[in-house]
């Protein structure tokens, strides 16, 4: 199954960006049956959401994992690990069933779906290592 996602402007009920991107990309799909699905754009993820997610609950994660598990853990390895626990999409194979879970890219949140994702890093941080982490702008000393 082949997903596109093309962003355009809508004014006065016409496409105004990228028109023949998606005039091309339904005549890819001559001959199938497709799915049409319109959604308004989002506001993507901001920098201080990145600066929280990567200064605040990644460090906290890596603590935890170290001082749990005595496992020592890479920015990247936490970041991966929480992409395929909290932030990802389903793949099913149409022909056996079988159903994949991918790692969406949080370049592609907005800001409530990036605030949901911190909110799911910080129930795992108490379910699992009782810690509570800081909220955004939440004002703590931690000491590591």
């Amino acid at each position: 199954m082949k997903k596109i996602t093309i962003t355009t402007d809508v004014h006065n009920g016409k496409i105004k960006r990228n028109r023949n991107l998606v005039l091309e990309t339904i005549q890819s799909f001559e001959g199938k049956t497709i799915i049409l699905t319109i959604e308004k754009a989002g506001k993507k993820r901001s920098n201080n959401q990145n600066a929280y997610y990567f200064g605040v609950l990644i460090p906290i994660l890596k603590s935890c994992i170290k001082d749990s598990w005595g496992e020592v853990w890479s920015s990247e390895r936490c970041h991966e690990f929480c992409k395929m626990q909290f932030n990802f999409y389903e793949k099913v194979n149409e022909d056996t069933g079988e159903i994949l879970r991918l790692p969406k890219s949080t370049t592609e949140n907005t800001t409530t779906t990036q605030e949901d994702f911190h909110h799911e890093i910080r129930n795992f941080l108490k379910e699992w290592f009782e810690f509570d982490a800081p909220l955004p702008n939440e004002e703590i000393t931690l000491n590591f």
